[in-house]
């Protein structure tokens, strides 16, 4: 999606739209995934660090650009118009061509669910616009916002903290990283911020113990050692007295 490769330019395969534009109702449902979810297993995936669908049998391809279309639905929480899609992901083959590979890489994504998860509900298509099923996948970004979420809603600070934890414990680097996607950059900040303010509101809740404090922080230096909010958490703690 970052570039013209071989691999993005499969057999025609028509496009998936409304139904005044859906030439095969079952088709359509087959391509995204729609199918009941009898015995099916959540599909995990990790954005944070390298991203990957985990669990993936060996020999079932996975295509570079499907990948990156299940991030990008992930980091925008899990739905995106398809308009949307192909402007960010796709802005310079003509619009049938990009719906074209969109159609390839969606049906890649479901081959590749179905064979981890079994048959299930995993990506949908509504007036042109893509939905994740949250329910079938397990990734890391969304535990990590959830928790963040769930430490705002808290009012008792142990459980606070505790959701703190769960936050800062799930990331594992920078969102996409080292992956070069064109469209990433301003999310990639938005999420490094989340977890920064996650460890250093951590760190905070933990004054009365510096120890603690200090090993959090040092452990969100590990990935953005030089974050200014970061190394400013640190002077702070360790001027604490242990």
């Amino acid at each position: 999606m970052n570039d013209s490769r071989s691999e993005d330019s499969p057999a025609i395969i028509p496009a998936v739209g409304d139904g005044a534009d859906r030439p095969d109702a079952h088709a359509a449902r087959h391509c995204c995934g729609e199918q009941a979810d009898v015995g099916a297993e959540r599909v995990r995936v990790r954005v944070l660090g390298s991203p990957a669908i985990l669990g993936v049998p060996d020999g079932q391809h996975v295509r570079p650009q499907a990948v990156e279309f299940l991030v990008y639905l992930i980091v925008r929480g899990g739905a995106a118009y398809q308009h949307e899609i192909l402007e960010d992901l796709m802005p310079e083959p003509p619009h049938r061509l990009a719906a074209q590979r969109l159609h390839t890489y969606t049906y890649n994504l479901r081959q590749i669910c179905t064979r981890i998860g079994g048959e299930n509900t995993y990506l949908q298509l509504r007036r042109h616009r893509y939905t994740l099923n949250r329910e079938a996948f397990d990734v890391d970004l969304w535990t990590m916002r959830d928790a963040i979420t769930a430490a705002q809603r808290a009012t008792d600070p142990a459980a606070r903290a505790a959701a703190l934890r769960r936050a800062i414990t799930v990331y594992r680097g920078p969102l996409a990283d080292h992956t070069g996607y064109l469209w990433l950059a301003q999310h990639q900040e938005a999420v490094t911020r989340e977890f920064v303010t996650a460890a250093v509101t951590l760190a905070e809740a933990l004054a009365d113990r510096p120890a603690e404090a200090k090993a959090v922080l040092d452990a969100a230096a590990h990935h953005h050692p030089d974050d200014e909010l970061l190394a400013a958490a640190v002077v702070t703690t360790r001027a604490r007295p242990s």
